[in-house]
């Protein structure tokens, strides 16, 4: 779901830009006034914000763009400005970009959406530390904040995805099964992005029984290695796009994709399947950009973004999981049977402290094995 590199970066690769007009007029912004300094947010209750609270004051959310940016903006973004009198403006977002706004002490980007990786790395540099005092996050999942710069944004899953017509009443139930070419013949789609999420390694090394608590930096190349031995049987895909095309079209009778994707290509009528047996849990983070102009606005912001509503009508527009406990989105048998956010307990969270700590390698590593370097 989620860029061209992941030194600090958000993907872009999967990403269908939000219109050039929305885009010009976030980039195009007039600075904005000082934050008034009697506003009184009163203590945080998730998804609310007090009425009118916020008006004259604009602020940017910077995301991924697509159909998942324009469902959070119509389900979330514009009922909050609605109620808070906020100007709630979208941006596409580019850590090169972030970087530059940081570094040039011109930031006008107040929210933005990246990965967990991203927020760990840059927390303190390119991410403000989130005050927990000012958004309640009695409605997360536990387990989903996973650094001192984030706040989950939404859920999904790096799972397998496989062809029901192929494997009829025996399929693939682990990650073990994913690799067994044998008892499962078939070509496999696995990912080969430019840039490198650590579920991507995480999945053969589960495959292989190594314990992801206690990853060394020698599984780098061992998860890598799994992948090889696929040999013929492996086919890649660089794009979420891509993944789902391949299922759709049977080119693949197996895939280790994004949930979405895998549920984008059992919604065209594909005989898709997913395996909830052994997944690995995905959780974008919402941030808060490193001189932000008025972060106590960003805070209030976030904390309406939380609200169990504001998750369940993101769903139902956009298909990603919500990351509130509460949210009950209206969705049909399909979409209920990809969704994340109702099996997060028996997924994997991924070992961010060892992936942060070796990401140069892991990094320097996937894109020998991509490129063939």
């Amino acid at each position: 779901m989620t860029t061209l590199s992941r030194s600090l970066t958000r993907p872009l690769s999967a990403v269908a830009l939000l219109g050039a007009a929305g885009i010009l007029l976030a980039a195009c912004a007039s600075p904005a006034a000082e934050p008034a300094a009697d506003r009184d947010f009163g203590t945080p209750v998730v998804g609310e914000i007090p009425e009118g609270i916020l008006a004259g004051t604009t602020l940017t959310y910077a995301g991924p763009g697509g159909i998942f940016q324009e469902g959070q903006d119509e389900a979330i973004w514009q009922p909050f400005a609605t109620a808070s009198g906020a100007t709630m403006q979208m941006d596409a977002f580019d850590s090169g970009k972030l970087k530059a706004m940081v570094d040039g002490g011109n930031v006008v980007w107040d929210i933005v959406d990246t990965s967990q990786v991203d927020t760990a790395r840059g927390c303190g540099t390119l991410y403000e530390k989130i005050d927990r005092s000012l958004i309640d996050t009695s409605e997360l999942p536990e387990g989903t904040i996973t650094d001192e710069c984030m706040i989950p944004n939404v859920m999904y899953g790096f799972v397998i995805a496989y062809n029901t017509e192929a494997f009829g009443d025996n399929p693939p139930k682990s990650a073990a099964d994913f690799f067994d070419t044998e008892k499962f013949p078939g070509k496999r789609t696995v990912p080969q992005t430019t840039y490198v999420d650590p579920q991507n390694l995480e999945f053969p090394l589960l495959a292989d029984g190594v314990d992801l608590d206690n990853l060394q930096p020698e599984h780098i190349d061992q998860a890598i290695a799994k992948y090889e031995s696929l040999g013929s049987d492996m086919i890649a895909w660089s794009t979420g796009a891509q993944a789902q095309q391949q299922l759709e079209s049977g080119e693949a009778v197996m895939g280790f994709v994004w949930s979405g994707r895998g549920y984008g290509a059992a919604e065209a009528g594909a005989p898709i399947a997913p395996v909830w047996d052994e997944w690995l849990v995905a959780i974008d983070s919402t941030a808060i950009p490193k001189g932000a102009k008025d972060p106590a606005a960003s805070h209030a912001a976030i904390n309406y973004f939380l609200g169990a509503e504001q998750q369940a009508g993101m769903t139902e527009l956009n298909s990603m999981s919500p990351v509130n406990v509460n949210a009950e989105p209206q969705v049909d048998d399909v979409l209920a049977e990809w969704l994340a956010s109702t099996r997060f307990e028996t997924g994997h969270v991924p070992n961010f402290d060892f992936w942060v700590e070796n990401y140069d390698a892991m990094s320097d590593a996937w894109a020998k094995w991509v490129t063939g370097a």
